[in-house]
């Protein structure tokens, strides 16, 4: 049957170029928030998803079993998918909310970060061209104690770079089709402090991202956070891991496993300053 068959009342170049038009609202976005403890700041992460030119959400919120007021906030956004039960980790939250996911790209957000404004529009028109697997756009680092804000250009993502330097990736600002996901496996369990890292470098053997230059999220940095000085050490241990696993040359190995021991050591030279208040309360969430 023709098009004109189809459609005997419609202009074809009209209606073609209605229906190419509505793609972009057709196309339904996931976003995961893996969540433990963080009653004080996942309402933000909720509101900024909300607050978006795209209305084709789903916001699923795979707690770990709470005992803050994290249940409190999520019972008053009817709008949200969420459960709240024990978990192995954060890879396992966000594989469990994978699995739940019916959209056609996918999002990570964790429960003390936030969204900016407007900007999944953006990211959908992004996703149509069909090459592109996943998109990373700029990141901006809000520190908590002072509340200032440093805007940051995400670093061009390539197997390559990231074996350099695994500290360029940028997970809050970073979106992916689900079915790419699900080809490299989602996330492994096995990691507690980089399992996004393990992820990046299993998708940048299959396609490189799509880096854009708009600022797409906000990345908190605080005293409780699971990224500060305390589990620099095993994290050094999970990239070892992942490079040996890669047959990485052991020369670049032994160069981050220094990095990471100094900074060890600096952050934990901050922690005697600031017990003694040589060091200014300001600088206690700033790596």
């Amino acid at each position: 049957m023709s098009f004109s068959e189809h459609f005997p009342n419609e202009p074809e170049n009209d209606l073609v170029r209605v229906l190419m038009n509505d793609i972009p609202s057709r196309m339904k976005l996931t976003i995961i928030t893996p969540s433990f403890n963080q009653g004080r700041y996942i309402e933000q992460t909720i509101c900024s998803v909300l607050a978006q030119d795209h209305q084709n959400v789903e916001h699923i919120i795979i707690d770990g079993g709470s005992t803050d007021s994290t249940i409190d906030v999520l019972e008053r956004y009817p709008h949200l998918q969420w459960i709240s039960e024990k978990d192995r980790g954060q890879a396992d939250a966000l594989n469990k909310g994978l699995t739940r996911a019916t959209g056609d790209i996918i999002g990570w957000i964790n429960s003390d970060d936030f969204y900016e404004s407007n900007i999944l529009g953006s990211v959908v028109e992004h996703f149509q061209d069909p090459d592109v697997m996943w998109v990373i756009g700029n990141l901006t680092y809000q520190f908590e104690e002072s509340n200032e804000r440093f805007p940051g250009r995400s670093p061009v993502v390539t197997f390559d770079r990231l074996v350099n330097d695994p500290d360029i990736v940028r997970q809050p600002s970073t979106f992916f089709r689900k079915a790419f996901l699900e080809q490299a496996g989602g996330w492994n369990p096995a990691f507690f402090m980089v399992m996004d890292f393990d992820l990046w470098m299993r998708l940048s053997k299959l396609s490189s991202p799509r880096m854009v230059s708009e600022n797409w999220a906000y990345f908190r940095l605080h005293a409780f956070q699971k990224t500060s000085s305390a589990n620099t050490l095993r994290q050094m241990k999970e990239l070892t891991a992942i490079l040996k696993r890669e047959q990485v040359p052991w020369i670049k190995i032994w160069n981050l496993r220094m990095r990471k021991r100094l900074a060890s050591i600096k952050a934990h030279l901050k922690r005697m300053l600031l017990k003694v208040r040589l060091l200014s309360p300001k600088y206690s969430s700033r790596p």
